[in-house]
């Protein structure tokens, strides 16, 4: 990536780089007291991540609350628009966050107008981004306004996902039916959610909850989810009418109440009866309180919004099977699929889950059963303790000195670094390996010739390769090396050169350029035609500098 600039560490032994905590900013849309699937897990993330020694902290939108801990920056919206929230302060805010707190990477989580900030940010562009694919934006042909917005907000989807390091989807059917993501798979690997036990505080709240809404009912089904058109609750509310043994519970709040509530009454007409209830927004314990209560949770969402059903896993902890929608291209199907206690049915087609609520009647006794194993399966596959080790595996890949795990300290502290840009210099290469088998010496394959590769192979010497790489990343890599092995000094040289050292450092005179830039502490050089020799302080602080690099010509900064 071009303009992707990676900063060195401070110099330190490797066990006490080891020990310094990661630092990660998250961009979000929400945060907690806000209710969302993606503000939930936000949140368990970042408590998992600050528990397991990362250094977590977050912006998003939101009026400031007065218990806020100080990792969290919320930035006042001041208007919406097509479910964005625009807050003017959000560029500001991230600047300034990333400017006091110095992230080792971005985690931006999608689909949020306001991660596309850090595209125009330069201090954003020179960290490792993470994006977070929770769901795609899907716009109905119907929608106008939706589909004329997202013609906007496409191009800057697509320069998020290409400077990105690393794309996690939430589930692999979710990750292969992803439109947007198909050109980036190559960088994309599906990481499943998962939640953080339940709270035993809360569970002890929640037996003291009022439950009695559901009657005398024999068969309680609870399903849970804003009001909005995608859920499948009327599809649901027509299924249940008509069973009189069968009470339906719906929490959450939305702009569809009164659509719904009409269609309640049309199916109590029609059928006789309909016994359900919008129980509207509810608190946590009650939350708890219902899923405890349940027999069966329901959720019969009709569009790939629903892109993984957190809510699935929730029922799941409390012990209860699942029935779900089978939508190709969301992970729903597949997270109860993995519980192996659930079913899934065609979304929309009332008589499918009519008969799914017929067979849940008739299997009343195994209910049970089925829900201590889906209990098992949720603690065993999605925790967020499991979400959070394969995640900050991604963050520790993002270090340019795993390019080369096999290098080792060697007993020199010199460094040579040499630009192969011709076959025939392997040879000398080769030569001033066997004459100083102590120095360490690490090859830039810029040849991009396989036969250069397989020939350093031979002769053991460790290579990083321009096409796999890139300079910036090259770069990153011996400045990793210089801090974490302790190396005084560094040569960085074309390779045809590497058996004439002794005059290199005699030999470079800086030109006009190189003079004026240094004045203003910034070294200029041209990779692998100008030879660069550092020592001691020079060294340390070359590793401490950011570097900006275009084509073969890097800037060197000092911070």
């Amino acid at each position: 990536m071009l303009h992707r600039w990676l900063r060195g560490k401070n110099r330190n032994t490797p066990d006490k780089i080891e020990q310094a905590p990661l630092r990660v900013l998250h961009v979000g849309k929400y945060y907690p007291p806000y209710r969302g699937g993606m503000e939930s897990f936000l949140a368990d993330l970042i408590e998992q991540q600050r528990a397991s020694g990362i250094d977590a902290r977050a912006v998003v939108h939101g009026d400031p609350l007065p218990d806020d801990p100080e990792w969290l920056i919320r930035v006042p919206v001041q208007v919406t628009l097509v479910f964005a929230p625009i807050a003017l302060g959000f560029p500001f805010a991230l600047w300034k966050a990333i400017q006091r707190f110095k992230p080792e990477a971005l985690h931006l989580h999608m689909p949020n107008n306001a991660a596309f900030w850090p595209l125009i940010i330069p201090s954003a562009r020179r960290i490792p981004w993470v994006v977070h694919w929770h769901s795609d934006v899907l716009v109905s042909e119907w929608d106008t306004v939706l589909k004329a917005c997202y013609q906007l907000y496409k191009p800057f989807e697509t320069k998020l996902l290409q400077h990105s390091e690393a794309i996690l989807a939430t589930s692999p059917p979710y990750m292969a039916a992803s439109a947007p993501l198909q050109r980036w798979l190559y960088k994309t690997v599906a990481i499943p959610l998962g939640l953080k036990p339940l709270d035993t505080e809360t569970l002890q709240q929640a037996e003291e909850e009022d439950v009695s809404e559901w009657g005398d009912a024999q068969l309680r089904i609870l399903s849970v989810g804003r009001l909005t058109y995608y859920k499948g609750f009327d599809t649901l509310i027509s299924a249940v009418a008509g069973f009189a043994e069968v009470q339906l519970l719906i929490a959450g709040e939305g702009e569809q109440r009164k659509e719904l509530e009409a269609l309640i009454e049309r199916e109590r007409s029609h059928h006789g009866c309909a016994r359900v209830k919008l129980l509207g927004q509810v608190s946590e314990a009650r939350k708890y309180a219902l899923f405890n209560s349940c027999d069966i949770f329901a959720l019969a969402s009709r569009e790939r919004t629903e892109a993984f059903g957190l809510v699935l896993i929730e029922a799941m902890q409390h012990g209860k099977p699942c029935i779900a929608s089978d939508l190709d291209g969301s992970g729903m199907s597949w997270v109860v699929g993995q519980s192996g206690t659930g079913q899934c049915y065609a979304p929309d087609q009332v008589q499918a889950w009519r008969e799914a609520i017929r067979q849940a009647l008739e299997a009343k006794a195994q209910l049970a059963h089925r829900g201590q194993v889906a209990q098992r399966a949720a603690d065993a596959q999605f925790t967020i303790a499991q979400c959070e080790a394969r995640i900050r595996e991604i963050y520790q890949s993002f270090s340019p000195i795993a390019a080369i795990p096999d290098i080792e300290k060697a007993a020199s502290s010199q460094l040579l670094v040499a630009v192969l840009q011709d076959l025939r210099d392997i040879d000398l290469l080769v030569q001033w390996r066997n004459a100083s088998p102590s120095q360490q010496l690490v090859c830039v394959d810029a040849t991009g010739d396989p036969e250069a590769s397989s020939r350093l192979q031979q002769a053991s010497i460790t290579t990083l390769a321009l096409a796999d790489l890139g300079w910036e990343d090259v770069l990153a890599v011996v400045q990793r090396l210089v801090s974490e092995q302790g190396y005084t000094a560094l040569t960085i040289l074309p390779a045809h050169r590497v058996l004439d050292q002794g005059g290199i450092a005699e030999d470079r005179k800086p030109n006009w350029w190189q003079r004026l830039l240094g004045g203003l502490g910034i070294q200029y050089h041209r990779l692998g035609r100008d030879p660069w020799v550092l020592r001691d302080a020079a060294t340390s602080d070359w590793a401490l500098a950011a570097h900006g690099v275009l084509g073969a010509r890097v800037w060197s900064f000092k911070k």
